[in-house]
């Protein structure tokens, strides 16, 4: 990933399974004016938690937009279950793994509120095989810091309780990339 680049998250609150939920989301994506110089990877929960899935879009920082929004941090797909919620535009501080490779692996998500919170500290965990880490661009994104671990799926549950004793409260979960068309 280049150094120019924003990522976009959108997070989705919804009870739709991937294969009612994927048609919905690729309709939205194409309605927001999305362009084929984004890349864009769909994320769905392994396990419970407030997001469903989560939406990943890297964008060019000179011609950076964001996806799914009209002026608010949260909407609803018309006439169906699903909650959208803006996690804001993010600047890639190290990215280890750039989704080029195929790897077989599970991604822990870490959703960091606070921006005083030692980063550093989450680096030296065990057990990951790559670490990807997601600043803040804009003061109004969701969270201060956004970390994408990569983990062996034999490893998962581990890693995951690593994170819950190292931050207690922060937002931590599994999820798997799901396979849509590119759009």
């Amino acid at each position: 990933m280049k150094k120019d680049t924003l990522v976009q998250f959108v997070c989705f609150e919804t009870s739709l399974e991937l294969g009612e939920f994927s048609p919905q989301w690729e309709h939205f994506v194409k309605e927001s004016g999305h362009k084929k110089t984004v890349t864009t990877i769909l994320q769905q929960a392994i396990t419970k938690t407030k997001f469903k899935y989560i939406s990943l879009h890297k964008w060019p920082q000179d011609d950076f937009q964001f996806v799914f929004m009209k002026g608010r941090m949260s909407e609803h797909f018309p006439e169906v279950r699903v909650k959208v919620i803006q996690a804001g535009g993010y600047t890639p501080v190290q990215i280890q793994y750039k989704h080029d490779k195929d790897l077989d692996a599970v991604k822990i998500m870490v959703l960091i509120n606070n921006s005083q919170t030692d980063i550093a500290s989450f680096v030296q965990l065990k057990t990951y095989r790559y670490l990807n880490i997601y600043q803040a661009y804009y003061e109004s994104s969701l969270y201060a810091n956004i970390l994408e671990y990569f983990v062996e799926e034999t490893h998962a549950a581990e890693l995951l309780q690593q994170l819950k004793n190292h931050a207690p409260g922060t937002e931590i979960t599994m999820y798997r990339e799901c396979l849509v068309p590119a759009l």
